[in-house]
C-alpha cells in the first residue's frame, strides 16, 4: 500500500490539474453542451484508467454512465466471489449564481493557499474524479484490484434525479445488475477542522413545493384593500397553518411515519462531536430553536424532519414603492425528511391539510422528491471503513447518523435493501456547496484518494475473513 500511496503523491499535481480541467466545464441544468462535455470527459477519463464503461441514454434527460473494473482474481469452486464496491456520484452542478460574489470565476478553478476554488470541486466532481484516480492508482502499481469496483454517474441530481428515477423504474433488472455490490459509497463526505474524516450512514429525503394564489385579474391600489381580496394575505394565512410557534409541523399525519429515537441512536448521537457553540456564534444566534443543546440539539438536527419557507413573492417590491393589493402571491416551501417518511404521501397530506382548512384555492406544484434511506450503524462494513481510514488520516473517523442533504438513495435501496449506503469523501465543513467560492482542500483530497485505496484492500481482507 505504501507503493500505491507513493504513486498518489508523485502524481498528485496531475490529479489536481485534471480536477481543474473537469470543473471548468459548466454542467448546470439546461446547459446541454456543458452536460454533454462532462459526459465525454468522464468517458475519456475512464478509458485512460482502463475501466470499461457504458452509457445509458435517457429520453428527455441526461445520460447515466456506468462503469466496472474487475479484480481479475481466478474463481475458486465453492467459495464466494470477490466482493464488490459501488461508487455513486453526479456530474451536474448547481448554477454559479452571482459571479461578483466569487473571488475568482466559478468555472476557472483556482488554487490559493492549498485550497481549490470553483463550482463543482466538492459537489460533486471532486469526489467523482478522486474515486477514478484511486482505482487507477491501484491498477497502475499492482496490475489488478483487490475487489471488484462499480461506478454509476448521473447528470440530474441537483434537479431531483428524474433520469435515474426513470431508468430504475423502466429497467429495474438492468439497474439492479449495474448497482449490485456489497456496499455503496455515496457521493461525498467531509473532513472537519480537527482533521477527522466523517462517514455518513444513510441519506435524508427532501421535497419542495410551490404554493400560489391568484384572486383577481390585476393588482389594485391599496385604498381598495377593504373590498378587494389580497393574494399575499391569503397565502400568509395558508402558510401559517403549516407550523406552530412551538416549531411543530401541524400537517395532519405528518409525523406518523417518523421512526422513534432508540437508545442506540442516543448513544451514537452522544458520541457525535457537534460543535454547537462554535456554530451558534458563526450564525450570530443567541440560542438555537427551543433553546436546544447537547443531545436534544443533535436529535433535532438528525432525527426530526423540517419545514422551511424558502421564499415569498408578491407585489414586485423590487420595482420600487407600490401601494397595491397584489392579485398574485407565491411561496416555495421545502421539507427535509427522515426515515420512514415518503414525499408522495406528504404531497397528499399537504393537499388534504389545506383543503380541510379552507384553502382549496391554493395551488401546489411539486419539485422533485427523495425518500430517505437510513443505513444501520452497527454493521461489519463500519469496521472496514474505520480500519481503512486509519491508514489515510491521522485522526479517528467520526460516525454521522445520516447525511443531512437529500439524494436518490432510495432507488439503490429498493434494488438492494441490504446494501449499506454510506457517504465518505474529500469535502470539508466549509466547502460552500451551492454557494460562492465552493472549495476543496488539497490535502483532504489527497487523503481521500488514499482512503479509497486502503478501503479496497480492507474490504477484500475483511470480507474474506
Amino acid at each position: 500500500m505504501d507503493e500505491i500511496f507513493d504513486y498518489v503523491d508523485a502524481h498528485f499535481d496531475e490529479m489536481m490539474e485534471e480536477l481543474r480541467e473537469f470543473c471548468s466545464i459548466r454542467s448546470v441544468a439546461g446547459d446541454t453542451e456543458g452536460l454533454e462535455a462532462s459526459r465525454k470527459w468522464i468517458q475519456a477519463r475512464l478509458e485512460a484508467a482502463g475501466i470499461s464503461w457504458e452509457r445509458h441514454e435517457i429520453e428527455g434527460g441526461n445520460a447515466l454512465i456506468s462503469a466496472e473494473a474487475v479484480c481479475g482474481k481466478p474463481g475458486v469452486a465453492g467459495k464466494k466471489p470477490a466482493p464488490a464496491l459501488l461508487f455513486y456520484n453526479h456530474y451536474d452542478v448547481v448554477r454559479e449564481g452571482r459571479e461578483e460574489l466569487w473571488t475568482a470565476p466559478p468555472f476557472a478553478p483556482e488554487i490559493r493557499d492549498g485550497v481549490l476554488y470553483g463550482r463543482g470541486v466538492s459537489d460533486n466532481k471532486g469526489p467523482l474524479l478522486s474515486r477514478i484516480q484511486a482505482v487507477e492508482a491501484v491498477k497502475r502499481v499492482m496490475g489488478r484490484l483487490p475487489v471488484n469496483v462499480k461506478f454509476l454517474f448521473e447528470g440530474d441530481e441537483e434537479t431531483g434525479s428524474p433520469s435515474l428515477a426513470g431508468f430504475a423504474a423502466e429497467e429495474p433488472e438492468r439497474f439492479k445488475r449495474l448497482t449490485g455490490a456489497d456496499a455503496c459509497l455515496w457521493e461525498n463526505g467531509r473532513r472537519d477542522e480537527a482533521g477527522r474524516p466523517w462517514a455518513r450512514f444513510g441519506v435524508r429525503g427532501s421535497v419542495s413545493f410551490d404554493l400560489s394564489v391568484e384572486l383577481a385579474n390585476k393588482d389594485v391600489h391599496s385604498r381598495m384593500g377593504t373590498v378587494v381580496p389580497s393574494a399575499s394575505w391569503r397565502l400568509v394565512w395558508a402558510l401559517a397553518t403549516l407550523k406552530g410557534e412551538d416549531e411543530r409541523i401541524t400537517i395532519d399525519g405528518f409525523y406518523d411515519d417518523v421512526l422513534p429515537v432508540t437508545e442506540r441512536d442516543k448513544e451514537i448521537l452522544n458520541a457525535f462531536p457537534y460543535e454547537e457553540e462554535k456554530k451558534r456564534r458563526e450564525l450570530g444566534l443567541p440560542a438555537f430553536l427551543k433553546n436546544a443543546s447537547g443531545l436534544e440539539l443533535k436529535k433535532q438536527i438528525y432525527m426530526e424532519p423540517s419545514l422551511s419557507v424558502c421564499g415569498l413573492e408578491a407585489g414586485e417590491m423590487y420595482n420600487g414603492v407600490r401601494g397595491i393589493v397584489p392579485h398574485k402571491a407565491s411561496a416555495r416551501i421545502s421539507f427535509y425528511l427522515v426515515a420512514n417518511q415518503n414525499p408522495d404521501r406528504l404531497e397528499k397530506l399537504l393537499r388534504a391539510h389545506l383543503n380541510r382548512r379552507g384553502f382549496a384555492d391554493v395551488r401546489i406544484e411539486r419539485h422533485g422528491g427523495n425518500t430517505p434511506v437510513r443505513t444501520p450503524m452497527d454493521i461489519p462494513f463500519r469496521e472496514i471503513l474505520i480500519r481503512s481510514a486509519k491508514k489515510a488520516y491521522d485522526a479517528p473517523m467520526v460516525i454521522e447518523p445520516t447525511a443531512l442533504g437529500g439524494g436518490p438513495a432510495i432507488y439503490f435501496h429498493r434494488a438492494w435493501p441490504e446494501m449499506p449506503i454510506i457517504g465518505v469523501g474529500p469535502g470539508n465543513t466549509n466547502a460552500n456547496h451551492h454557494a460562492p467560492d465552493e472549495n476543496i482542500r488539497l490535502e483532504d483530497y489527497r487523503a481521500s484518494v488514499k482512503h479509497m485505496i486502503a478501503l479496497l484492500y480492507e474490504m477484500g481482507e475483511g470480507t474474506r475473513s
